[in-house]
This record gives structure tokens, sequence and C-alpha cells, in this order.
């Protein structure tokens, strides 16, 4: 958790995966949405993530059945990456799939998710987000 300049409000790091970024209409859905659920998008860039940015991003999960699979898919294409004022994971909603909520309460990766992998974004919880908000250069 961070925060930048005089603001108190929190900064987390806000990453839209590569199989949403491909499909320009779902990026921007995604982004309106983070937009009216009161997140605030700082700064925000289109990149590709390297292999070994892609392995300190997920460093945590390093040993685990997923960790190949993880690195291998956010280095696969163009992301966007954004430093965004507000928890934005309520929003995109857990990494958990299934089962799948209620109709009426469907988060971003519940609804476009393709995978336990392929879930849509990456979002920073409170005792990463400066150290990777630090990583993409987004501080």
């Amino acid at each position: 958790m961070t925060t930048v300049g005089s603001q108190n409000a929190l900064k987390f790091l806000v990453v839209l995966k590569p199989e949403i970024v491909a499909h320009r209409v779902l990026a921007q859905v995604a982004l309106s949405e983070l937009r009216s659920n009161g997140i605030e998008i700082e700064e925000m860039r289109q990149m590709k993530i390297s292999g070994s940015l892609a392995k300190q991003l997920y460093a945590q999960h390093q040993g685990k059945f997923f960790y190949d699979r993880l690195v291998r898919h956010i280095s696969s294409g163009p992301v966007i990456a954004m430093r965004v004022s507000g928890n934005a994971r309520k929003c995109i909603g857990s990494s958990r799939l299934w089962p799948r909520l209620e109709p009426t309460v469907q988060p971003i990766r519940q609804r476009f998710a393709l995978s336990d992998v392929r879930n849509v974004a990456h979002a920073s919880d409170e005792d990463a987000a400066e150290k990777e908000l630090q990583l993409f250069e987004l501080i």
C-alpha cells in the first residue's frame, strides 16, 4: 500500500491481462467499470511484460502448480498497467472463479475470465501494492 504526494488515498497496481487487451471493447468495459465503481485511474500505459518482470510480480506464487502458467500468460501479449486510487479488487472480483456468483453481483472476472490464470486482471493487495507499483515504475 502506498500514498503518492500529499494525497491520502491508497494507490494500487491494476494490470489488464492480454486476453482482455486483445479485445478492445472488453478492455473499455473493464476500464469503464473501474471508473464507475469509484476507482480513479491516475496513470495508465500499454506495455509488454517481460518474463523477468512477470516472475517478480508473481514471486509469492513461485513453487505453486500454476506459477509457470501465470508468468507465461501475463507475458504473452500487451497488457494495460495502471496506478489507481482506491482498491479495485472488489470490482475486479476474486481469482476463485467458481462457484459463480448470483447474476446481479458479477464482478469483471466472473463475467469475462477464460480460466483461473486467464482471469482478466491482476490487482495488487494492500501488502504488495507499493512494491508492485515500483516494479512497474508507476510511483
